[in-house]
Formats: C-alpha cells, structure tokens, sequence
C-alpha cells in the first residue's frame, strides 16, 4: 500500500477542491504529487511562459568545484528538468521511481527562479530557500526517519544563553527527548551538534531534520533519549536571520573568513548554561560534541582544547588535521573516548584532509571509525551521518 509522507498530506487534496480551500493561486493543483511507484509529479500554472523547468537534488547532480580556505572542494549542483505545458497552461513532469529521502526543489519560468505555489514546505540553506518534500518507499528507509510519525515527540525550543566570553547574549536550538517533561529527577546524556558555514543554530533543526530522526530512533530504541544543543557557531552573530536584534544576509563567506578559536573558547559558556538550565548528565561518558563542515572543524578543535570532556566525537566532512596538533591529539585518545568517528563523502574535498587523519591515528594507535558514503559536500550526507552517529552514543 502506497504510504503518504505526513509532511504531503496537506498537499493531497483532491482537484475538485474549490479555489478557496486548494493550495497556490487558487489553481487547485497538487504538486508535488508522490505516485504510487514512488515517481513524483510536479506542476506548475504558468500559460505565459515560455519555458519552464524543476531543478532538484533528485535529478542526475553536475559536479561544480570551488576553493574554501584553500582546500579544494567539490558542490553537487541540482540537475534540470523540462516540464511540458498541457491544457490550460498547466506545465508538468514527472520524475523517474525515487529512494527514500528528503528532497528539494526549485522551478526554473523562463529562465527565473520560482518556488512551488502548491507546495507550503520550504527550507532555507544559507541564503537560498527551496521547496522540499519527504518521501518514502519503504519503512525504514531514510525518508522514513526523516518523517513524523505517529509515535512519543520531543520538544524543541528556541533559547538564549548569556556567553561572558563572547560579551553578547545568544540564541541556540534545544530538542529534550520525549517523557522529559513528565520525569523531572530523571538526568539525560548531552549531545552538542554544531552545524556549518554560512548556519545558524536553525540549520539542523530545518535542513538535519534533529527531532524527527531523534524521535523516530528513540520510538525504535536504537538511540537512547538525550538532550541534543545546537548552538550558533558563528561568534559573530547572535542568531539567525529573523532572531537576531540586526537584520543581516547570511553568508558562506562571513563563516568562511572566521577563526573557530572564538567558538573555542566560549563554547563552556554553552556547557555550563546547559548544565544549570537542563537536567544534564555530566563527564564525558555522558556528553557528545558533532558537527558538519565548519561545525566537524570546530567539534575537532573542541576535543583537542578540552581533551576528556567529550567521550563521543563526531566529524562530518570537516576535520581538525593533526600537523600542529600532535600533542593534543595524544591528550585527547589518552582520555580515552568512547567513539571518534570520521564520515567523509567520496566525491568531498574535505576527504583528503579525512584520510590524513584516520591514516594519522591508524599509525599511532588511536581508535578511530571512518566512515565514506557517495556524494560530496552535502545535507545528504549529513543526515545520514546524524542518524548513524546518534545511534553509537551514550551505550
């Protein structure tokens, strides 16, 4: 039986809908439509255009290479689609059977950049919005985790925290697990997940999908509950766009140009807010730092500042390279952590940096788990990598 992702429920209206009730432009169209082989429809009302395409992460990628702090990397540019206008102006494509997964997408009219009228769901990476829609074929896929379902939620807030070091009042993101509020003697395990450049404390909230993943893998038992702080790693903002008390444009270049020793050096502003604000588990036996790109960097250097603070580390394509860094690096497998845990993708150019580090720890001993999926630089993975991680802490 064909299963419809609660994130498309709304979207699954009938077309004889009146125009008042039907999503878009009163145009009644139900777009993206996820058929029962698992394609997806897409349709657009655009009578004056000329030409009209979908570009979206699930169509064949083109592979687009860029420098960042001198390193070379590599950014999976969504393909292109053309739609077919039909009667009434009605443009329409359908997409080949798709995996599980979480996806988006854009409308090309004309050469313009056009969100979906039909679709409410949206995300922002950076500075760039898309639609997006789950999906999935099977239970137990990764669209699946990706999904809400109908099993115990945790909560998520929006905090602010005062930071002495930093001199500022900040904002990040904090998911307590399902049964938190009714056990209030019980003590949950911290896991602090950093996100990267050109994110805020939202990134993986929207684009990681934190508590959906987070409730499902509990629901399942193959994560335990804890309590999961996302903060904003960068030191000069004080929030996302929208929380913040300035307006600004979010930039990959504003992230980029930064020293992760501010974050550094603040972050037990974080720890010690938590701890006296939440019913947190201390040592490091109970305390996880993790983070993507920027955020792997930062988890990194956080566990060669603080060696046996953090008994679970976790780099997702961006890693903290051991020239200079020797020493620390000892400290911090001396401690003895539970789990230092590298994810890379195969076509990243953050991959080359990943291999000198477990070759580095391989040589000396250090136990370390690499982990290589497909793709490159990209949420995809990253999720993956979220869900995979989550399960290997505080056990």
């Amino acid at each position: 039986m064909k299963r419809i992702p609660l994130l498309l429920l709304a979207l699954a209206l009938p077309a004889a809908v009146s125009a008042q009730q039907a999503l878009g432009p009163g145009s009644g169209l139900v777009s993206p439509e996820i058929n029962p082989d698992h394609s997806v429809t897409f349709r657009l009302h655009a009578p004056k255009a000329v030409t009209v395409q979908v570009t979206g992460d699930f169509l064949p990628a083109r592979a687009i290479e860029y420098e960042q702090d001198g390193r070379k990397m590599v950014y999976e540019a969504p393909g292109v689609a053309d739609l077919r206008e039909g009667p009434g102006g009605v443009w329409t494509w359908t997409s080949a059977p798709l995996t599980g997964e979480l996806y988006s997408y854009s409308f090309l009219v004309d050469g313009q950049k056009t969100m979906d009228p039909s679709n409410i769901y949206q995300n922002r990476d950076v500075a760039t919005w898309t639609n997006i829609f789950t999906l999935s074929a099977e239970p137990g896929d990764k669209g699946w985790y990706y999904e809400v379902h109908d099993v115990p939620h945790g909560t998520l807030a929006h905090v602010w925290y005062d930071s002495p070091t930093l001199g500022a009042r900040r904002r990040m993101s904090v998911y307590t697990p399902p049964g938190y509020e009714d056990n209030p003697k019980a003590k949950y395990p911290v896991f602090y997940l950093l996100h990267g450049s050109g994110g805020d404390e939202d990134a993986w909230t929207d684009l990681g999908r934190t508590a959906q993943i987070l409730d499902n893998l509990i629901a399942e038992g193959k994560a335990v509950p804890m309590i999961v702080v996302m903060p904003n790693g960068v030191f000069f903002n004080q929030a996302a766009p929208g929380a913040a008390v300035n307006m600004f444009q979010p930039t990959m270049q504003n992230s980029r140009s930064q020293s992760t020793a501010e974050i550094e050096q603040s972050f037990p502003d974080i720890m010690t807010w938590v701890e006296k604000h939440y019913r947190a588990a201390k040592g490091a036996a109970n305390t996880a730092v993790a983070g993507l790109s920027m955020g792997g960097r930062q988890s990194g250097m956080l566990s060669l500042r603080y060696p046996g603070r953090f008994g679970y580390v976790g780099l997702f394509s961006g890693v903290a390279t051991p020239e200079g860094n020797e020493e620390a690096l000892a400290a911090v497998f001396a401690a003895k952590p539970r789990l230092y845990w590298i994810g890379v993708g195969s076509a990243d150019g953050v991959k080359a940096n990943s291999l000198l580090l477990k070759e580095y720890c391989d040589a000396h001993g250090y136990p370390v788990t690499y982990r290589e999926s497909d793709g490159g630089h990209i949420w995809r993975n990253w999720r993956i990598y979220l869900t995979e991680f989550a399960q290997k802490l505080f056990k």
